[in-house]
């Protein structure tokens, strides 16, 4: 589905104003991966970001091209992510093998790339209608099992539903600010 939850996100769009302004380089470059409909494009299109989205048809589909400056066609794990400073991995990390998620996260952090995360907690999804890139790998999240395969991140806000939605950020590694 390339729709997210809209809960916090006024919250979350004003966060990333504000890493903006106050804490990238004069030049920064974002990168919204999986931009499904154009959220974060849509919402923060003052702002200078760029896209890639694996699943080619959702681009013309939702129509995405007209909220970033670039969009790219392809698999974040195979994506060259060291010109940004900042990445948006909204309703991603789910649907990555495990393995996958935690060498991208990683080497995000490794590299000093600020970025915040999106996840949904246990919510378990095949492919919808067809598209493979859908499923959820990693359904069963939940705060204890992010703090367990993602320790570079940090929770940063939640809903506080049982089967809720968190946004995590790796900026506790550089001293938060």
């Amino acid at each position: 589905m390339p729709t997210s939850s809209n809960d916090l996100k006024s919250a979350i769009f004003e966060h990333i104003r504000t890493m903006v302004l106050e804490h990238l380089p004069q030049r920064y470059k974002i990168l919204d991966v999986g931009p499904g409909i154009g959220t974060y494009g849509m919402n923060l299109s003052d702002l200078n970001i760029d896209a890639i989205e694996i699943h080619e048809p959702y681009v013309e589909q939702y129509g995405i091209r007209k909220y970033y400056g670039n969009v790219f066609i392809g698999d974040i794990t195979e994506f060259e992510v060291d010109d940004y400073d900042y990445i948006i991995i909204g309703d991603v990390l789910e649907h990555l093998p495990i393995y996958k998620a935690q060498k991208l996260i990683k080497s995000i952090t490794d590299k000093k790339i600020k970025c915040l995360v999106a996840v949904p907690y246990l919510c378990p999804q095949d492919a919808v209608d067809g598209v493979e890139s859908e499923i959820h790998y990693q359904w069963d999240l939940t705060p204890r099992i992010m703090k367990s395969r993602y320790p570079e991140l940090e929770i940063f806000l939640s809903n506080n539903h049982i089967n809720g939605y968190a946004y995590y950020t790796n900026y506790h590694t550089f001293n938060k600010f």
